[in-house]
């Protein structure tokens, strides 16, 4: 009996399920994401890892990781951790790989889920394994000789060897991020005996670049972000907190950070030469010739990107370039590599425990921070460089984005905990 009792009182594990977000903004569709995902993958916890003030489609993000990650704890999730800006500002492999690396190195979660157009775990999974396939990477490094873009080279090269059989998974964005979530899942599974679960949800939101449309019951972030910045009412499809943000942050000052975004992109690619640029992670391949013969013909951001954009060149990696550049991202740089740190933005009660819990028991694979003024001496000098790149990130942010330099800094800043 007093056996039977103490196994009662004893505390069960907790199950703990990880999410790769940007929440830019956090709407409808990611709340519905968070619990079902929750349910379905009976967790007790949510952490997630969050892109910074650079988010991967390269833009700025509409409101500071701060803000964000306070919104996020507020709407169902328990602890959010930092994406680094090189990471946020490299292609879909590179921010894919980071993101489950960080969520791995913190030591507590148990499964990963993401959302997906397909919804079909098996057949993202069926094509993450085809993918290794080396005669797929011989062909496609032959496609890009002849112009192809990265990601029209992986579909054909797939499409060669395999055939329409799992090919319509490479067109979609979420299937595109889940198919390196995937595999990054996978080689971390070799290396460990805690292996993370694979878990996807069919994504009821309208597509990742949808407009805004007040028929669906979803709407993307980017359809909102555009709507807000015209005025429209998208209280909606939002929870309140993201209302609010998207309240404050979408005014008449949306089109000032947008030309003085041009102009520090412009002075940049002024004291630069093709070759400087092409030293960038996202540069190479002839790019920064079509930049420098571009910029002095644009007007703004989006008609320089346009002018270099090209079969090869797609909108979004030009995008990645010019933030890189501008970040003085260099693909040699220390800082670009592994992650060296996992920096809390903001926990909740639960959040805290399962931190705790992590560094307690030495179950982090690598620092966890929440002060850089105290911590960073602690860092390796790879990790250290990886910082400063944050810091300098949220510095640029903040310019562009008139915030208080000193009141935002990264140096001043702290953990949300509510």
């Amino acid at each position: 009996m007093n056996m039977q009792r103490a196994l009662r009182s004893k505390p069960l594990p907790m199950k703990v399920l990880g999410i790769v977000a940007e929440y830019n903004p956090l709407h409808n569709g990611h709340l519905y994401h968070i619990d079902r995902a929750k349910r379905e993958a009976c967790a007790d916890a949510v952490i997630a890892v969050m892109s910074g003030d650079f988010v991967q489609r390269g833009e700025l993000a509409f409101a500071s990781k701060w803000d964000r990650a306070e919104s996020a704890v507020k709407n169902g999730i328990d602890a959010v951790f930092e994406i680094p800006a090189f990471a946020c500002l490299g292609n879909a492999s590179v921010y894919a790989s980071t993101a489950i690396k960080l969520l791995a190195a913190i030591g507590v979660v148990d499964v990963i889920s993401f959302g997906s157009e397909s919804g079909n775990i098996d057949k993202l999974t069926m094509v993450a394994e085809r993918l290794s396939d080396s005669r797929i990477s011989d062909r496609m490094v032959e496609l890009a000789r002849e112009g192809y873009s990265y990601p029209r080279s992986r579909a054909a090269a797939y499409s060669e060897f395999f055939g329409d059989d799992g090919e319509s998974v490479l067109h979609g964005a979420n299937d595109t991020l889940a198919i390196e979530y995937i595999r990054a899942i996978t080689e971390f599974n070799k290396c460990t005996e805690h292996e993370l679960e694979v878990h996807t949800i069919k994504r009821e939101a309208a597509g990742y670049s949808a407009r805004f449309d007040t028929s669906r019951k979803f709407q993307s972030a980017s359809g909102i972000r555009q709507a807000a910045r015209q005025g429209i009412d998208v209280s909606e499809f939002v929870p309140d907190e993201s209302a609010k943000l998207i309240s404050s942050c979408f005014s008449e000052r949306a089109d000032t950070i947008d030309d003085k975004l041009f102009d520090l992109i412009r002075y940049v690619l002024l004291n630069l030469n093709a070759s400087q640029i092409d030293e960038a992670p996202q540069g190479g391949e002839g790019i920064g010739t079509r930049l420098i013969e571009a910029v002095s013909r644009c007007k703004s951001f989006d008609e320089l990107v346009m002018h270099a954009k090209s079969k090869r060149y797609t909108y979004t990696r030009i995008s990645r370039l010019l933030l890189q550049l501008l970040l003085n991202i260099k693909r040699d740089e220390p800082g670009v590599c592994e992650p060296g740190y996992l920096r809390v933005l903001a926990a909740n009660e639960t959040g805290r425990k399962l931190i705790k819990k992590a560094k307690k028991n030495s179950l982090n694979d690598i620092p966890i921070i929440t002060n850089i003024n105290r911590e960073a001496n602690e860092l390796s000098d790879s990790a250290n460089s990886q910082l400063l790149l944050d810091i300098r990130a949220a510095d640029t942010y903040n310019i562009l984005t008139m915030n208080d330099m000193y009141e935002e800094s990264d140096h001043v800043k702290r953990p949300i905990l509510l």
